[in-house]
């Protein structure tokens, strides 16, 4: 087994830790609504209490999903998501998502004109795409024309804190650069940081990440050996067809009818005729 790469121990963990910003994130919601001001260009009256973690499916039987931080207001509902590596499933992860807070906003019986603006964020250390963009800012428009919007107020947002010089508005530079170098100069990010040093004394998550880290690191785990068992179990698999076809050929060779060759070895008639006009057969 390769060596595994060791997880922070709770002292040095910053904002850009997911168990750290979704706990702080849902204990201080003006400080959240603040964020996604920052974030988004826009003003919110008042926040509802956001939610860490939360999980939702769209119906009993499919798959679960579990936003980082979940808020809403009014117009509006959040999922924001801290992405400390880049994944190149973060574009249907998006669409899923998105199609779950949908579900979420609408109950039996309402009017479509119901559904709120929608926002899934992901505040990326790196670039999740092969550009250097500082935002990736996303929503339906007309292929044939693009100055015709769909407006369905569904967006999509991917933000590169790699590029934190390149953002718009000094705020949002100072933040992006607090998540990528954990420099925290603004009045914004020196509050955060002592939200980060103050949620640092609380023994009950620290308790809750210990717990949180041995669980991620079991199911690590528990995947590579699954992996291990599978790629053995291919190698068999393959090693077994490779010797069902080196025996057909063989016996092939010896002329006997591929029909035989069949019931014996179990290999279909079509790959065994295919076998002879290749390799024997020429």
């Amino acid at each position: 087994m390769p060596k595994k790469k060791k997880s922070p121990s709770w002292e040095e963990l910053t904002f850009a830790n997911n168990f750290l910003f979704c706990k702080i994130m849902e204990s201080e919601p003006e400080l959240c609504r603040r964020i996604l001001e920052i974030l988004l260009g826009i003003k919110i009256a008042r926040l509802e209490a956001p939610q860490a973690e939360k999980t939702m499916y769209e119906t009993l039987d499919s798959k679960s999903v579990r936003f980082d931080v979940y808020a809403k207001d009014k117009r509006h509902v959040f999922d924001i998501e801290i992405q400390t590596t880049v994944n190149k499933k973060l574009p249907k992860r998006a669409r899923y998502y998105q199609s779950v807070i949908d579900m979420d906003t609408l109950s039996k019986g309402d009017k479509y004109s119901k559904l709120k603006d929608s926002y899934v964020i992901f505040l990326c250390l790196d670039s999740p795409f092969k550009k250097s963009k500082p935002v990736y800012f996303f929503e339906n428009l007309c292929r044939e024309d693009t100055g015709i919007k769909l407006n369905d107020r569904a967006y999509k947002v991917f933000f590169n804190a790699s590029e934190y010089a390149n953002m718009k508005g000094e705020e949002a530079k100072n933040f992006f650069k607090y998540l990528k170098e954990h420099s925290a100069q603004s009045d914004l990010t020196k509050s955060i940081e002592e939200k980060v040093s103050f949620a640092k004394k609380n023994m009950t998550w620290r308790k809750q990440y210990m717990t949180w880290e041995q669980t991620i690191e079991d199911e690590k785990e528990d995947a590579y050996e699954e992996g291990l068992a599978e790629g053995r179990e291919a190698g068999r698999a393959e090693g077994a067809s490779q010797k069902a076809i080196e025996d057909a050929e063989n016996l092939l060779r010896e002329g006997i009818s591929i029909e035989t060759i069949s019931k014996c070895i179990g290999l279909p008639m079509e790959q065994l005729q295919e076998i002879y006009e290749s390799n024997i057969n020429n």
